[in-house]
């Protein structure tokens, strides 16, 4: 048995029962009428800013992906735009983070580019994602250190430097791979059964032909900028929101804010529900000295800015399209069929 999304029904029931147990784990820690009262005080203004600056960075996301997808083709930027929200609406709504599949396969659906190519293309994006987060993230502990508990400075600093060597290595891997594709598809396909190589060899060179854009210093460069002004535009959400709390929140303490919150994403629940809450609560109490009331209405209204819009709009667009979350589910399993 298979539930909504394809993946079995035990990993849907684990990933739900998983999202409930960490909100209300995140809930039980302060008494909701003190979090009610934070919440009164959010300053409207200062609110609508930070939902516009979360709109615009889903915006550049998805004015980026056209750079990442150039040797693939150039699809128009309203597909862009409504595969990008269509695709983070399903990872809001459906568990397991359906959204990263149902995207790429959508916009290969509605342009005709290559399926391998674009779901290459978001491991490219993530690529750049790590990369951007982590350069932020080492410049901005030092220049965060008057906001942040001491005792933390010495773990997120050696955090940083271990992932970013990390990073080093994992960029020169897929540059080399890209710069030796021939070499590097034989290779792969060499081991396989023979009656399947010449489909993975197609299949190899399409995952590459979704790499391309980091393969030269100048591409690299150019989606480094990009990925620079997605991630400046979450950091000026984080920035506004605090203020509409009232928070003094520096513009380097909330880089550090919103990329070490942004960690609770990890955990595999439907958008991101009680880890990501959890983790910004952690982040403000404990790293900032936020009390934990305000810290708790911060992460709920965080958390409804970065998924509640774009998830709407992203519904609106599969409507518009005639399609169903119902319909988005089968994608993977349609592209499996075609690829055979």
């Amino acid at each position: 048995m298979q539930g909504p999304s394809g993946a079995p029904w035990w990993k849907l029931v684990a990933s739900l029962a998983l999202a409930g147990a960490l909100l209300v784990y995140f809930l039980s820690r302060v008494p909701m009428a003190d979090v009610a009262t934070t919440l009164a005080r959010i300053h409207p203004l200062w609110l609508t800013a930070a939902i516009a600056a979360s709109l615009g960075s889903y915006s550049l996301r998805a004015l980026r992906w056209r750079v990442i997808l150039k040797p693939l083709g150039s699809p128009r930027t309203s597909d862009l735009l409504g595969c990008t929200a269509a695709g983070f609406a399903a990872s809001s709504v459906l568990p397991a983070r359906a959204g990263e599949v149902i995207r790429p396969l959508l916009l290969s659906a509605r342009t005709g580019l290559s399926a391998a190519g674009t779901m290459a293309s978001v491991l490219t994006e993530r690529l750049a994602d790590l990369a951007t987060i982590l350069l932020m993230f080492g410049a901005a502990v030092p220049l965060a250190r008057g906001d942040l508990a001491s005792e933390a400075l010495p773990m997120l600093r050696d955090a940083a430097l271990f992932s970013g060597a990390g990073l080093v290595v994992f960029t020169a891997v897929v540059v080399l791979l890209l710069r030796r594709r021939e070499r590097a598809v034989g290779l792969f396909v060499g081991v396989l059964p023979r009656r399947f190589r010449e489909r993975a060899e197609r299949f190899g060179h399409h995952v590459l032909d979704g790499l391309e854009a980091v393969r030269s210093p100048g591409s690299l460069a150019v989606l480094f900028l990009w990925s620079l002004a997605v991630w400046s535009l979450s950091v000026v959400q984080v920035t506004a929101l605090a203020r509409a709390f009232g928070l003094p929140l520096s513009v380097p303490a909330s880089a550090v804010v919103m990329i070490v919150s942004g960690l609770g994403l990890a955990v595999p629940t439907p958008g991101g529900v009680g880890g990501f809450h959890a983790a910004i609560q952690f982040t403000l109490a404990r790293l900032v000295g936020v009390d934990v009331a305000t810290a708790t209405g911060f992460a709920l209204i965080h958390h409804a800015v970065c998924f509640v819009p774009i998830t709407i709009l992203g519904l609106a667009f599969v409507a518009v399209i005639g399609q169903s979350l119902g319909r988005l589910r089968g994608l993977p399993g349609e592209n499996v069929s075609a690829e055979r």
